[in-house]
């Protein structure tokens, strides 16, 4: 049976952005199932009959769940996956653009045929199909393996995200596709890249908190380590990634206006707080993981299609 596609997308106050996004998948035409949108506690009430431009093919599939107070994306997404029935989960920020369905379908077609692989990632790509400057999962122009992927672009199968258990809700935000395709490459499905600039991310500056964000990317760092390095990497590093937090905070200047002090002992109480939860959800991985993972952070080997079965 072919794969079809549920769209997993989270919005609260950047209703004109989605509303873009969800007119865009009309590209996917006949790969489209469903479309699940969050609406994840806005400040500014939406009206009625807002998503009437979408046009009908997509709106008959939209399904709208309201979540009375803001949840981080790590639940909301997991959220939504619960509640979706297509076999493959398309992940969108609620400012990405379907741009083609040559890409997404070709991602889909690789995730029936070949079992090994859980998820496919795509770059970040602006309206135009160029490269947005921000960081790709990796910066190549062939399909590969690779560590990783960025929920703005990026679809797994369904089977996998469960299998797996979905998102850690610990981390709330920032980091967590990292932590999640560890979990995969450790349970045995790849990550495969695809170049195709089928989706565009231009981050809109509207609704997001850049102080918060450098707090947690430096939180999380610490989260995943007790998480999933075995003890004796644990004892090494922890830390270290405790120093590195300092600075990278120090540094982040356009990030944290300078006032980095208070998000680092913000990031040191809540992770003091959140240890005992950190150590009962623990599972170290596989050094050999630990070991590929980084590996594919700065080698991009070519993916080998499968032959498809007679």
């Amino acid at each position: 049976m072919p794969l079809e596609i549920s769209a997993l997308i989270i919005c609260g106050d950047r209703l004109d952005e989605v509303t873009r996004c969800i007119k865009s998948l009309a590209k996917l035409g006949d790969l489209l199932h469903e479309v699940l949108l969050l609406k994840n506690a806005p400040k500014q009430p939406w009206p009625d009959k807002c998503f009437d431009s979408v046009p009908a093919a997509v709106r008959n599939r939209l399904q709208i769940i309201s979540s009375e107070k803001q949840v981080f994306p790590t639940e909301g997404r997991n959220r939504l996956a619960a509640l979706a029935s297509g076999s493959a989960y398309l992940f969108l920020d609620d400012d990405s653009l379907v741009l083609a369905k040559a890409g997404i379908e070709k991602g889909l077609n690789i995730l029936q045929m070949d079992a090994s692989v859980g998820s496919i990632a795509y770059p970040q790509s602006t309206e135009e199909g160029e490269l947005a400057p921000f960081t790709q999962p990796a910066p190549v122009e062939h399909e590969c393996l690779t560590c990783g992927f960025m929920t703005c672009a990026a679809m797994t199968r369904a089977d996998v995200y469960h299998k797996i258990g979905g998102f850690q809700e610990l981390l709330q935000m920032a980091h967590e596709e990292n932590e999640f395709c560890k979990r995969q490459w450790n349970a045995g499905y790849s990550v495969l890249y695809l170049p195709e600039r089928c989706i565009c991310h231009n981050p809109s500056p509207n609704a997001r908190n850049s102080r918060q964000r450098a707090m947690l990317n430096t939180r999380n760092i610490w989260y995943q380590a007790v998480l999933h390095e075995p003890l004796w990497l644990l004892a090494g590093t922890l830390l270290p990634r405790m120093l590195q937090g300092a600075r990278y905070l120090h540094h982040a200047r356009e990030w944290t206006g300078g006032q980095w002090m208070p998000l680092f002992l913000q990031a040191l109480s809540e992770f003091t707080k959140q240890l005992p939860a950190l150590c009962r959800a623990r599972r170290p991985l596989a050094t050999k993981t630990i070991l590929l993972w980084h590996q594919l952070k700065k080698s991009y080997p070519r993916y080998t299609p499968v032959s498809p079965t007679v």
